[in-house]
């Protein structure tokens, strides 16, 4: 069977509202269960408030394992040029995606004070990872945000998990085809029917640790055909992010 490495699209490190993460516990849960990489953020306060510290642990955390994870900056809306100035900085400094959490950092998703942040990101072309799923961060109000912006690749975080969020889902990805979705929060079927609706290339592996169990997240994506898994489970985020994925063929090839 050809060697796909397993790529994690998001994982949060540090202290949640409800949980926590360190480094450690994060590699023994990616070695246990075969995950070459992990996208990681900053936890929570570091995401509301303390943004720059966040961004400079993750950048540590990075800089000490940067075969095995890269990270996502994060700043608040609220702080303005500040802001900016922050995206800057973390990403000069080796960090290569954004995330933002509105109903964290308090403000919706298509608020004008996020705008500067949007049109920065669409300058780069960077990868963003929006949570949804609350009233502040829909799947349709991210839909009309990556119309405005198609140069964007979008991740809809947690796919709206919520009653009503769910039931936009499917509209959303509809209108706009450069969202991509997560695995995480989703069911093996849930799955499924996503690569038959929207094609495997749009759907990222990700476990969401710590709010999740790595090893059941993965087995959610046992029935998967093996080129759409090839894809899912790390072809797709590699594309994104700009990095070369190895497998058995390119081992082979460069003799490693």
């Amino acid at each position: 069977m050809s060697y796909h490495p397993i790529w994690d699209a998001h994982v949060t490190l540090g202290e949640g509202t409800f949980s926590r993460l360190d480094l450690d516990s994060l590699l023994a849960q990616m070695d246990a269960a075969g995950v070459h990489l992990a996208l990681a953020a900053p936890g929570d306060r570091w995401m509301a408030v303390d943004n720059r510290e966040g961004n400079d642990a993750v950048l540590a955390w990075v800089q000490r394992h940067p075969d095995r994870l890269c990270g996502y900056a994060t700043v608040n809306p609220w702080y303005d040029r500040r802001a900016i100035d922050e995206l800057t900085r973390a990403l000069a400094a080796g960090l290569e995606a954004v995330k933002l959490h509105p109903a964290r950092q308090g403000f919706c998703l298509l608020d004008e004070v996020a705008k500067p942040i949007w049109d920065f990101v669409a300058e780069r072309h960077l990868p963003v990872y929006v949570t949804t799923g609350s009233a502040m961060s829909t799947p349709l109000q991210l839909a009309e945000l990556a119309r405005r912006y198609p140069e964007v690749p979008w991740i809809m975080g947690r796919s709206g998990r919520t009653d009503y969020g769910w039931l936009d889902f499917s509209r959303a990805t509809r209108q706009a085809t450069n969202i991509y979705v997560e695995t995480a929060h989703n069911s093996p079927g849930g799955i499924a029917r996503m690569a038959e609706k929207l094609g495997a290339e749009r759907i990222l592996f990700a476990s969401d640790l710590p709010t999740t169990v790595l090893r059941m997240e993965l087995s959610k994506l046992d029935d998967i055909d093996q080129p759409a898994r090839s894809l899912i489970l790390g072809g797709n985020l590699a594309r994104l992010l700009g990095k070369a994925v190895a497998t058995e063929e390119t081992q082979s090839r460069t003799g490693n």
